[in-house]
């Protein structure tokens, strides 16, 4: 069955055309049908994209995917909708017509893409022997409007005046990326798979705008300079990779170059949590994706997080998550 909402979408190889490749994308996305998957020819490489759910103008699509030798396509929609990616692979890179930025995703990183509403042309480039893994979440606007109506206040502060077209990067939290995996192993069938979806779709928009819209405030209210607030971001970075032993305060404002108090009272502003409250709440977070995507014990997570406790992280996993 043809997806009304979002049909007319053609996919295109830039150098040979049609390939069985682009011909199945082009069918994934004017399908409206859960659980349609093409796995790559062996010839051209290997791995798969499937479609999780198609209905009422949202799409999930999963990609996992690696071609021998270089291969760029277009893609032409002459229906204008939200874009939502998760980059858990090699990275990638697209450009769309009429706007002069190309646009990167590298490994755990996220990107956010509303162009304006007419016809939209997209150019992407798989480069050869990549992994090639990223979920992609497609929403139509006029459905997207539905979700967003009651929080205008909100979304005019995620979109800083630009309404018409929207781009925006980031990293994937821990947050996302356990919600990413329960979209991945949903419990559910049919008409239940259908309501459980738009339940993690608008959890993941929740957190998504949230954390974009925190930022933009904390970052509007204070008086940092730019390299202070880039400073200010690199560790957040050094953080997230160093959960586990995360550097001391002394060590971190060395590392980035900002003195102590800026570090403390900059970093609590943007990002709305003291240093050690942020290490602790993202441990959590990382605890949680552990446990259900690795069905890993509870004394195995307690290890690998960091806590010397196991009864001091349970008190803190029940505080945050109520379990």
């Amino acid at each position: 069955m043809l997806n009304k909402g979002m049909r007319e979408y053609d996919i295109t190889n830039i150098a040979e055309g049609k390939c069985s490749v682009c011909k199945d994308l082009t069918k994934i996305y004017n399908l409206e049908a859960n659980g349609y998957e093409f796995n790559i020819p062996k010839e051209i490489g290997h791995g798969y994209f499937k479609q999780i759910v198609s209905y009422e103008n949202i799409q999930i699509i999963d990609f996992n995917m690696t071609f021998h030798k270089k291969m760029e396509v277009q893609g032409i929609s002459k229906t204008p909708h939200i874009d939502m990616f998760f980059c858990v692979g090699d990275g990638i890179e697209w450009e769309f017509e009429g706007n002069r930025d190309q646009f990167e995703l590298s490994n755990g990183e996220s990107f956010f893409a509303k162009a304006k509403n007419r016809e939209n042309i997209k150019r992407c480039t798989y480069l050869p022997e990549r992994n090639f893994n990223f979920m992609e979440i497609k929403i139509h606007p006029k459905k997207f409007h539905q979700i967003t109506e009651n929080i205008e206040k909100e979304w005019n502060t995620f979109c800083n005046g630009k309404k018409d077209e929207i781009f925006y990067r980031d990293k994937i939290t821990p947050s996302i990326q356990v919600v990413l995996q329960q979209i991945l192993n949903c419990p559910y069938e049919k008409g239940l798979k259908n309501i459980y979806m738009e339940g993690k779709i608008l959890e993941i928009l929740a957190i998504y705008l949230n954390e974009r819209i925190y930022q933009q405030e904390r970052h509007n209210s204070i008086k940092l300079s730019n390299e202070d607030v880039a400073s200010l971001y690199k560790a957040k970075e050094i953080l997230d990779t160093n959960l586990i032993d995360p550097p001391t305060l002394t060590n971190l404002s060395k590392m980035i170059c900002l003195n102590e108090f800026k570090l403390k009272n900059g970093f609590k502003e943007i990002f709305g949590d003291t240093v050690y409250a942020y290490v602790i709440d993202k441990r959590l977070e990382t605890a949680r994706l552990l446990l259900e995507k690795k069905n890993m014990q509870v004394s195995e997570v307690v290890s690998l997080i960091g806590y010397a406790n196991a009864s001091h992280f349970a008190s803190a996993f029940r505080k945050k998550f109520g379990v």
